[in-house]
């Protein structure tokens, strides 16, 4: 066997199979776990297959294919916002990190016969690799976890978790005073960062009718989205982007461009924000005025079950409002045009 063959097999072992076994590991352990600390699996993907949980109910779509395993933990929406507790997140991020430690320490444990062996096949080289990685794997998570509670929290990221709280305590979306992330005092954020204040920016900016503030952020959040595979966690900013691209600043190829990475997700999505993004959509982009007041009921239909803060609830009232006198409108002026000729 040739130095590159056993390397190909170290290399599949110690980033594919244990990346991969980590992310199942802590997928069942979210899934037991999260229900008591106040939180849910709200969404699972993996390899261009994603799960939606809508309603009580799991919705299966299909976007544009990733070599990732992800899932998505939020607070439960069944249960009252006052009662949601950071804290309470924090101590489920532990637990599922000791949990990844744990696991690799007892794999390691279980294959040490491997590690003794003079000669070493294949399958052995194969198996040690994929304890390696475990270990690494479970380091990565606890760092991960330091970093986010010891500096992350104290940077732009604990800023955005200070607006989400304030905004569960209340707070009106428009009434956040809100600047650009380039005005904020904290000092080269990350990507990540800025797409977490993204998401939160730009309901605010919405709220305040301050549609030009949207063009930096959004075109900065473009070309960052774009530039690697979608992830869960994200899926607020794309539906921010397609709005965006089709409302502010009408834009056919970027919001096609998004909206093919997403696929079926923000089709299948019935919540008051999907239907509302489509609709829009349909109206700017595809001039497709019968879908789009479709779509537009459907988002008014959804307010009445869609979980979310009132403060939301009245951004979406207000912007499908805004689209349907818009719809209406031109319809009317589609009707004088024909009764004239």
């Amino acid at each position: 066997m040739s130095f590159l063959e056993k390397a190909g097999i170290f290399l599949t072992g110690f980033l594919l199979l244990a990346v991969m076994a980590k992310e199942i590991i802590a997928l069942i352990a979210d899934f037991i776990l999260a229900p008591l600390f106040g939180m849910r699996v709200k969404s699972v993907s993996f390899f261009g297959l994603a799960f939606n949980l809508q309603n009580g109910k799991w919705v299966a779509s299909k976007h544009k294919k990733t070599a990732l395993i992800q899932h998505d933990v939020r607070f439960d929406d069944r249960i009252p916002v006052e009662k949601y507790d950071d804290k309470k997140s924090k101590w489920l991020q532990l637990t599922t990190t000791v949990i990844k430690i744990l696991a690799a320490a007892a794999i390691c444990f279980a294959c040490r016969g491997f590690f003794a062996k003079d000669k070493k096949s294949p399958l052995d080289i194969l198996v040690i690799s994929f304890a390696l990685g475990m270990v690494l794997q479970a380091l990565t998570s606890l760092g991960i976890f330091l970093y986010t509670h010891l500096v992350l929290m104290k940077r732009l990221g604990g800023y955005v978790n200070t607006l989400l709280s304030r905004l569960r305590n209340g707070e009106e979306l428009s009434s956040l005073n809100m600047q650009p992330v380039e005005m904020l005092p904290y000092e080269n954020p990350t990507n990540t960062e800025k797409i977490l204040y993204y998401q939160v920016y730009m309901a605010h900016l919405a709220a305040s009718d301050n549609y030009e503030a949207m063009r930096e952020p959004s075109h900065q959040a473009m070309n960052y989205i774009m530039n690697h595979d979608y992830f869960t966690q994200e899926t607020l900013a794309y539906y921010w982007l397609i709005f965006y691209f089709s409302e502010v600043e009408p834009d056919e190829q970027s919001a096609k461009a998004l909206l093919e990475k997403l696929g079926d997700i923000i089709r299948n999505d019935k919540d008051s924000n999907a239907r509302r993004v489509l609709a829009y959509y349909m109206f700017n982009i595809q001039h497709n005025d019968e879908r789009a007041e479709a779509l537009v009921s459907e988002g008014f239909a959804a307010l009445n079950t869609t979980r979310c803060l009132a403060t939301e609830r009245e951004l979406e009232r207000k912007l499908l409002t805004q689209l349907n006198s818009r719809i209406i409108a031109h319809k009317h002026s589609m009707t004088a045009q024909t009764d004239s000729q």
